[in-house]
């Protein structure tokens, strides 16, 4: 073989000259055949002039300078679409591709359409996985305040942007040229596209806040709003011929079939495989991929583009799992990791900052001028119809920023629109640079000035001991993962001793993590939609802790919630609940559950987030729930006094009293046998003088029980060292079934004095660290009080009557059902 003519023929490989195109000049590449893959360097070939190794480097170059800006960037808290549109930026003619030699090498037009063509398939199941995750029945939902901010978030750019470039026509005069160019960026700029501004607002961990929802349902109104208007006008602007009546027919019937024939036929194909599996999470992958290039093929033999179809069709079929869920997980790596990038980077590509500043003819600083009105009258429309709907102004201001900020559905316009020759290069540019500038400052300016927790984190605390003093109402809120979590809770629910003279609410939170649906949900149990598969396994918790409330008739009441949102959020939906329901202490369930044999079963790193969140900003009190019910065996809701035996440890401190207040509660219940273990130093035994007078109270008041009461016991327990007291506590054995003990003591406390040096879960504190080894079977209550003002504002809503009700009256406190709206139990229904 000659191996010099081998060269030669690969330098000839492509050629490509400017033509007269339809509307403007083109480039004809003409390309050898068999140019697929390389021979190798040791043939003496250059796998860069060959299709497969050429668009293997332009994708991995296009990732890996896009996680590397994205990198760069994100302590100014950018997206990754900004990033990927400049990595297309600095790979492209502005910067590097200045260099002749290294575009022709990199980006020769042969290999540029196979780039364009191969992103395109991941742009348009990217844009299928984004249908299929929203939800257009919130549209019915949104409320008469979002329906207003959405719509004039629309009209107000849309108008005065309109009205500002007849007026500069009028004034000066413009080319029209420059006038269809300024039509075209005031109808983009005048948009907020739904999947976009809830892409934001995960990224911001905002999605589930109350500026995160009510600017959810604004975005899908604006959206609608947009949506008609462009009807509208395609149809005004529409040639009157038969050809444009068939492209309306065609495309009404591509959206009928979408809706009576491909989204049945997925829906049954679904249902039946997971009957023939077994399964309901299993759904058909490749049929559904199969109709998914049907839909796609004959949107662009309607003449859209592909991507309509897809996105539609993704919007007929149910959110959230299973088909959601499922198919996102499928395709989202290949999809949207590795070929949306070069999709997006392609629009930077594109773009050339160099035909902006030598351009003079066409008034690009009149298009970006006109660009800023429309942006600021978005801006200004939208914060000033959240004022008037009496939304404070910092909570205005953000919106307003939020719904300026674009993002994938705007570039991709912008590249349709290019392709189209709806706008020039330059016109083109400037689209991309401003949603780029705008976007970011947008998205640093929210995160700078909106702070989801500011609602709850408040100076005043609902504590146990407060609750207590002043004789209030003790209300729980228990957040529960999976139906494992019930039988503990329910224990822990009937230790606290419910009465009718001392009635106990309580409100369980599931917390489900966001998957296969754009919008979180926070909603109560019998509003959930029935067809959600999230609401089988709500409504066999609910189930378990109404039988329990059946058996404590007249002694409790219960709300159950449900929230579904992303875990590095969630922690808001259990503050926010916890703060409106007035919670007197939320439980969670610890991150690590444990096997019937004690050890370790599994971890679950984001729960231990969403503790150490909660933890951190909770308007009450938190516990910790470390479950050990499989190893003591006890795990039916139905049973009776599964706990016989609690023990409180206390050494001192805020929180050793409020799980000391707790105990208190547990100590009334006459079945129960409640011990105090007191760990005490040598020198103390003289110094009764504690660091709080609560602490005191607590104390003697335990005491008291412990003289008159027979299965309530006081121990004391002199120790000199942490290695005593780690004696003390490994010696506990099996002896009891729950212990309480409270999270933060004081670290220079003799008592403790050698087990400070090292802790696995800080969030447990010292002690209750130590708890949590295999080598103890009980379940463990870790107890935090969160600190406040000394003189809590505590309204006494719920204060309790001081007289006792006459024996045999079975009537409820009114303010414990009227006020909160508590379902009653009717078990023949679920």
């Amino acid at each position: 073989m000659d191996l010099s003519r081998l060269g030669y023929a690969e330098i000839n490989s492509s050629q490509f000259g400017p033509v007269h195109g339809p509307f403007m000049m083109e480039q004809l590449v003409c390309q050898r055949e068999k140019m697929l893959t390389s021979k190798g360097l040791f043939m003496n070939s250059d796998p860069l002039q060959y299709a497969v190794p050429l668009l293997m480097i332009q994708m991995s170059v296009i990732i890996i300078t896009s996680r590397i800006i994205f990198g760069v960037l994100k302590p100014l808290k950018q997206g990754m679409i900004s990033a990927q549109v400049l990595a297309g930026v600095v790979l492209g003619p502005s910067f590097l591709g200045r260099n002749i030699a290294y575009l022709d090498t990199f980006l020769p037009p042969g290999g540029k359409v196979i780039i364009q063509t191969i992103s395109n398939v991941g742009f348009i199941i990217h844009l299928f996985i984004l249908g299929l995750k929203i939800d257009w029945t919130i549209i019915k939902k949104a409320g008469s305040k979002a329906i207003l901010i959405g719509a004039a978030s629309y009209a107000f750019p849309f108008s005065l942007g309109s009205l500002t470039v007849f007026f500069i026509n009028s004034t000066i005069g413009l080319p029209k040229q420059v006038v269809h160019c300024a039509a075209t960026v005031i109808s983009l700029s005048s948009m907020t596209s739904f999947p976009v501004t809830t892409t934001v607002l995960e990224e911001l961990n905002i999605l589930n806040s109350e500026l995160g929802r009510l600017a959810t349902n604004c975005s899908i109104v604006c959206e609608a709003c947009g949506c008609l208007v462009a009807l509208a006008f395609n149809l005004y602007t529409r040639e009157r011929t038969m050809n444009g009546v068939w492209g309306i027919v065609m495309i009404s019937c591509l959206l009928g079939s979408i809706a009576g024939i491909f989204r049945p036929s997925i829906i049954w194909l679904t249902q039946r495989k997971s009957k023939s599996m077994d399964n309901k999470d299993v759904v058909p992958f490749y049929p559904i991929l199969l109709i998914l290039s049907i839909v796609s093929i004959a949107s662009e033999v309607f003449g859209v583009h592909a991507a309509f179809g897809a996105f539609w069709l993704g919007v007929s079929l149910p959110d959230g799992p299973p088909l959601g869920t499922e198919l996102a997980t499928k395709l989202d790596m290949i999809a949207s990791s590795m070929l949306l990038p070069c999709f997006i980077a392609i629009s930077g590509l594109n773009t050339n900052f160099f035909e902006i500043t030598e351009s003079h003819e066409n008034h690009v600083l009149m298009i970006e001028v006109i660009l800023l009105v429309t942006y600021g009258c978005k801006f200004l429309g939208t914060a000033a119809a959240s004022a008037y709907c009496k939304t404070p102004i910092g909570d205005a201001l953000c919106l307003g920023f939020l719904m300026c900020c674009q993002g994938i559905i705007e570039v991709y316009t912008t590249l349709v629109w290019k392709d189209a020759q709806v706008v020039d290069t330059q016109c083109f540019n400037l689209m991309i640079i401003t949603i780029l500038i705008v976007t970011g400052i947008s998205r640093f300016l929210v995160v700078y000035l909106y702070d989801p927790s500011k609602r709850y984190k408040s100076k005043s605390k609902r504590t146990i001991i407060n609750t207590r003093e002043r004789n209030l109402q003790l209300r729980l809120l228990l957040c529960i993962y999976n139906v494992e979590n019930v039988p503990s809770m329910v224990n822990l629910l009937e230790a606290t001793y419910p009465t009718r003279f001392n009635p106990i609410s309580f409100f369980t939170l599931h917390l489900v993590e966001l998957k296969g649906r754009a919008h979180a949900v926070l909603t109560p149990h019998h509003q959930m939609n029935k067809l959600d598969p999230n609401t089988a396994q709500s409504t066999h918790i609910v189930n378990a802790f109404q039988r329990f409330e059946q058996k404590y008739q007249s002694t409790l009441m219960a709300q159950h919630f449900t929230a579904a949102a992303p875990f590095s959020s969630i922690n808001n939906d259990v503050c926010t609940l916890g703060l409106d329901k007035k919670a007197t202490l939320i439980v969670l369930p610890f991150h690590k559950q444990y096997a019937i044999d004690g050890t370790v079963g599994r971890v679950h790193g984001p729960i231990r987030n969403i503790n150490l969140n909660v933890l951190e900003a909770a308007p009450c009190s938190v516990a910790l729930f470390i479950d050990r019910g499989e190893c003591e065996g006890r795990r039916s809701v139905l049973m009776s006094n599964t706990w016989q035996n609690v023990a409180v440890l206390f050494i001192g401190g805020r929180d050793d009293a409020e799980a000391l207040a707790l105990c208190m509660r547990m100590a009334e219940k006459p079945e129960l046998n409640v011990t105090m273990i007191h760990f005490r130093h040598k020198s103390s035994l003289q110094d009764e003088d504690y660091s709080a007078m609560d602490e005191y109270n607590l104390i003697k008041d335990f005491k008291s029980h412990a003289a008159n009461k027979g299965k309530v016991h006081y121990v004391e327990e002199i120790v000199k060292d942490g290695v005593e007291t780690t004696q003390v506590i490994s010696s506990l054995g099996e002896a009891y079934d729950m212990v309480l003990v409270g999270r933060d003591h004081d670290l220079e406390s003799s008592v403790l004095y050698g087990l400070t040096d090292w802790s696995e879960c800080p969030e447990l504190g010292v002690i209750g660290d130590m708890l949590t080894s295999p080598d103890f079977h009980f379940s463990v209550l870790v107890v935090h009080q969160q600190q406040g003002d000394a003189d809590l504002a505590i309204d006494d809503s719920y204060k309790l009557p001081v007289e006792h009700q006459k024996v045999g009256d079975t009537r409820i406190q009114p303010r414990f059902s009227a006020e909160e709206g508590f379902t009653t139990i009717d078990l023949s229904k679920n």
